[in-house]
């Protein structure tokens, strides 16, 4: 795909410098408080502050050293995080400046961030009718910089789509309880798929997250006849936009909301999230539901 416009690396920099700014604390913060951790390390301990919280003081400890000790606790994360993202030809579609994918990347990296600074372990997925890149979940800033090469490298891009054996091929090498974040537009997927997401979904904790263009949702008005192409074959249609607008509309939200019931129904999460609107806000607001709903 030599089209591809993606350079991350102006979007990695922003995230380091809201990190020393603390300003990225708020997509970190709410990921962290969503993904748990699966219990305390004790560290050892400090002096009492009055701030702190009195239950924390070890009064063993503070007569042994004659003066008010608290325990300094961590949380113990274990947790894996894989990101299943859709490459194919249909991500490859733009109205505005942004392609879909590149809207995607960007996402996948400001998700894959929050997960390495809060001490996870992070993978990587790409498919399209088959995986095109995998890099099994590890942690660290190197494993975070393997990760957006991939997501920038053009010739991971393009092809049919073909979710079933995509997901096949990769759930056997994923450890039990692993959060598989699915990210596409799920344009094209056929067969029954929404059986193997209920199949996944009791070994995994799957969201998936709905990456759309405007023109996926709306028809736009007064420009008469149109060519259109199949992004998975050389086939082409003429349309007539006025004519097929209405029905085409309906169409496209009765897909996005048959999408959503498949995720509800094999109890998973989903996020629709779209390439005119920045992500941020949707994002944070997402994990927020989620913490919430989890209590």
């Amino acid at each position: 795909m030599e089209e591809l416009n993606l350079n991350l690396k102006p979007l990695i920099k922003r995230l380091e410098v809201y990190t020393k700014k603390g300003l990225v604390g708020v997509l970190t913060g709410s990921y962290k408080s969503t993904f748990k951790g699966k219990g305390l390390d004790f560290e050892g301990y400090r002096t009492y502050d009055v701030n702190d919280d009195s239950n924390m003081i070890d009064w063993k400890a503070s007569l042994r050293s004659q003066e008010i000790l608290v325990k300094i606790l961590t949380e113990e994360r274990d947790v894996n995080i894989l990101f299943f993202v859709d490459v194919s030809s249909s991500m490859s579609f733009a109205s505005i400046d942004k392609l879909k994918n590149e809207y995607a990347a960007e996402l996948v990296a400001s998700m894959a961030f929050a997960a390495t600074s809060a001490g996870d372990s992070v993978g990587l997925a790409m498919f399209s009718d088959g995986i095109v890149k995998f890099l099994p979940p590890n942690m660290g800033s190197k494993q975070y910089f393997t990760i957006t090469k991939a997501l920038s490298d053009p010739k991971l891009y393009d092809g049919k789509v073909d979710f079933i054996k995509s997901i096949t091929q990769i759930t056997s090498s994923l450890k039990r309880g692993t959060v598989l974040v699915i990210v596409s537009d799920f344009i094209g997927f056929q067969g029954e798929w929404k059986n193997y997401l209920e199949s996944i979904s009791k070994k995994f904790e799957v969201i998936g997250i709905l990456v759309r263009d405007p023109r996926d949702y709306e028809m736009p008005e007064g420009v008469g006849q149109i060519v259109v192409s199949d992004p998975y074959s050389d086939k082409e249609l003429i349309i007539d936009t006025d004519q097929i607008k209405e029905r085409y509309e309906e169409e496209a939200k009765n897909q996005v909301k048959e999408i959503k019931r498949i995720f509800i129904e094999s109890k998973s999460d989903f996020l629709e999230l779209r390439t005119d609107k920045p992500f941020l806000y949707d994002l944070v607001n997402f994990f927020l539901r989620r913490k919430k709903k989890a209590r």
